[in-house]
């Protein structure tokens, strides 16, 4: 049981099996690597990308978490409802999805702006343009923001180092 065993802190991947499940791990691995963040793979019978992500989120010491499913790719932070998911992309995707998934998760836990392709990431081109740059930057300030709050008064979290 995950509360009796310490975890190493790590972003969580559920998966459920499907085809190109390798092949997607080891992309959404690799972006996770190359930006210095571990992860821990738990695998689920079934389940939607949204609700895999949600509870390895919940599951994961640093309050992130990666689905993975055959009908889309999800990524999902602790405080976020499971209705409301960080970033979701449905449909099977492509290598640069899979990477940009693993940079994404590994960049929320480390603070930093998101790697933005907003194609990628299952944003009609449309709507891709008429979100105004500043707009974007704002959103990604605020959830930053946010960690850095919640994380402030946990034990370890910033908080006592002088921030």
């Amino acid at each position: 049981m995950l509360g009796e065993q310490k975890v190493r802190p790590s972003v969580f991947l559920a998966v459920a099996a499907h085809d190109k499940l390798e092949a997607k791990l080891r992309e959404i691995k690799a972006g996770m690597e190359e930006e210095g963040i571990p992860w821990r793979l738990t695998e689920q019978e079934t389940g939607d990308a949204a609700r895999l992500a949600h509870e390895a989120a919940f599951a994961s010491p640093l309050g992130v978490g990666v689905g993975v499913s055959g009908e889309g790719l999800c990524i999902h932070y602790r405080k976020l409802a499971l209705e409301e998911p960080l970033f979701i992309h449905p449909g099977p995707g492509d290598p640069s999805v899979w990477r940009l998934f693993g940079y994404n998760a590994a960049r929320l836990v480390k603070g930093i702006p998101f790697k933005e392709k907003a194609e990628e990431v299952g944003v009609p081109a449309g709507e891709a343009e008429a979100v105004a740059e500043e707009d974007l930057t704002s959103l990604v300030a605020e959830i930053v923001r946010r960690m850095l709050k919640e994380t402030a008064g946990a034990p370890g979290g910033p908080g006592g180092h002088g921030r």
